[in-house]
């Protein structure tokens, strides 16, 4: 029996780490949502440029910093804009 031990041993470690491989084959992957990706495009009013893109999830009154030390309110939201104006 101890003769046979290492053999069983290395044959259980084998199939151990080979299992979950053939597992994770057969499990169907799940579609992503089709279509633009969830966020707001946020566009200042005085020029109508767009500032940056966020996932966070954004509201009326809400402020934004840009890289350049301006502060922005957002004033107003249509669909997946968030429309900003500059606070002096």
């Amino acid at each position: 029996m101890r003769k046979f031990f290492p053999l069983i041993f290395l044959l259980l470690v084998v199939l151990l780490l080979a299992v979950p491989a053939f597992i994770k084959q057969s499990t169907p992957r799940k579609n992503l949502p089709q279509g633009d990706p969830p966020g707001y495009w946020v566009v200042d009013m005085g020029n109508n440029k767009y500032l940056t893109h966020t996932s966070v999830p954004l509201s009326v009154g809400d402020e934004y910093l840009s890289a350049d030390n301006k502060v922005y309110r957002i004033t107003k939201i249509v669909a997946d804009k968030a429309y900003v104006q500059r606070i002096e």
